[in-house]
């Protein structure tokens, strides 16, 4: 490149938060090579071909600053170049995530950035179960028994009566509302015990015994068990899970969370009853140092108004206006801790878990009831939310100003 040369690259805008962009956005920031960004977020530059497109400006000034044009709304970018824009230091950029947002929202995204503490320092985030081979071993419900569960096989396109020891409820990203229980539509088969989330795989022969019509289900699918992956299953143990990540942590209490969203939204499993499905729904538990806080004072947070508000700042979007929620987006949410120090925090603290209860059986009230109370438990329930939006508000410190501004008050 000449001296005062430029280079303008049509370039995939997920560079800026993906892994594999890490020595890319490097490079870029230690040369503060960057002059300009034109990003397109999930507007579709190229029609019916799904791309994800930013236009990326270089050169070789040393940069100070860039220009950052969030150019979402392509129709009025294209037709009047209308867009939202500002400068960004470039000290803003590192190989680190870039999660640039002008306009407005800028001072009060800046603020939230800066709490050092984020949900991936005080929670663990995990995936589900995979098996490799879902059509046998995730099945719908027929009908519940006592002692048995009658299930729909996909992999045998008829039902199977089942004993009830080795199969549990598992959730999907489709499962999961705000506060909502969740439901029991689908199980899977599950032939491991554990203790101390330490899984191990029951011998054949001890299952039989203890499961005969399991066994007998397993036995019908023993063919299409075996040749997975080129015959790699062809052993003792033909009928495990096809990996064996996050086998026995499965029956934890935790937060659900669909990997992909419109708006940040989170259920909760109170009694770590229900199993997740593959990467298709995250599960967050709190680590050891972060017990104290407590997963229903979390989930208070995390369904705010407030995070939801934040969080596509720090997502990706894909065609549709969904988000990305794994582990790599959520892991960036800003957390406000309670200093049990205080006793005005844990008055705060003490709210946000009475609401939040609430909330929870507000809801479980509105599944089950009739069209006479809906109205009324709906209007509970928006009373609630706004007083823990406002609880939340008033933890992370906002201004009128910055309330206006989540709020769309503010442009």
């Amino acid at each position: 490149m000449a001296p005062n040369g430029q280079f303008c690259f049509i370039q995939p805008n997920k560079f800026m938060q993906a892994a594999y962009g890490k020595g890319l956005r490097k490079l870029l920031a230690d040369q503060k090579a960057v002059k300009a960004v034109v990003d397109f977020g999930a507007a579709q530059v190229f029609g019916s071909s799904t791309n994800y497109t930013c236009l990326l400006f270089l050169d070789k000034g040393c940069n100070q600053h860039f220009r950052y044009v969030d150019a979402h709304d392509l129709d009025a970018w294209q037709t009047s170049g209308e867009a939202v824009e500002g400068k960004i230091s470039a000290d803003k950029m590192t190989e680190e995530e870039w999660n640039f947002v002008v306009g407005p929202a800028a001072p009060l995204f800046e603020r939230m950035s800066d709490i050092p503490l984020k949900l991936g320092d005080m929670a663990d985030v995990f995936v589900g179960l995979q098996t490799s081979a879902d059509k046998v071993f995730i099945m719908d419900l027929v009908e519940e028994r006592p002692q048995t569960l009658r299930l729909e096989s996909k992999a045998l396109k008829t039902e199977w009566i089942f004993e009830k020891g080795l199969l549990f409820p598992l959730i999907s990203g489709t499962d999961v509302s705000r506060y909502c229980p969740l439901p029991e539509r689908q199980y899977i088969l599950f032939p491991y015990r554990g203790e101390n989330e330490s899984a191990e795989l029951i011998q054949f022969d001890v299952l039989s015994k203890l499961y005969p019509q399991t066994a007998a289900y397993l036995l019908e699918n023993r063919k299409e068990l075996e040749e997975r992956e080129r015959g790699k299953f062809k052993d003792s143990k033909w009928y495990r899970f096809g990996r064996s990540q996050n086998i026995g942590i499965q029956g934890r209490v935790k937060l659900c969370v669909p990997r992909l969203v419109e708006s940040l939204y989170i259920a909760y499993d109170e009694e770590g009853n229900h199993f997740l499905d593959n990467v298709d729904v995250c599960g967050i538990t709190l680590k050891p140092a972060y017990m104290h806080q407590g997963l229903p004072y979390l989930l208070g947070l995390l369904n705010s108004r407030l995070l939801r508000w934040y969080f596509p700042f720090v997502s990706v979007p894909f065609r549709g206006g969904w988000l990305s929620a794994n582990r790599q987006f959520l892991s960036q949410l800003p957390i406000r801790t309670i200093n049990f120090d205080d006793p005005a925090d844990v008055a705060r603290h003490d709210k946000m878990v009475a609401l939040v209860e609430r909330m929870l059986t507000l809801h479980k009230e509105l599944q089950s009831a009739g069209t006479a109370a809906r109205a009324s438990l709906e209007k509970q329930i928006a009373e609630t939310d706004a007083h823990i939006d406002a609880l939340v508000y008033e933890l992370y410190g906002l201004t009128e100003e910055e309330i206006g501004v989540v709020e769309g008050l503010n442009h």
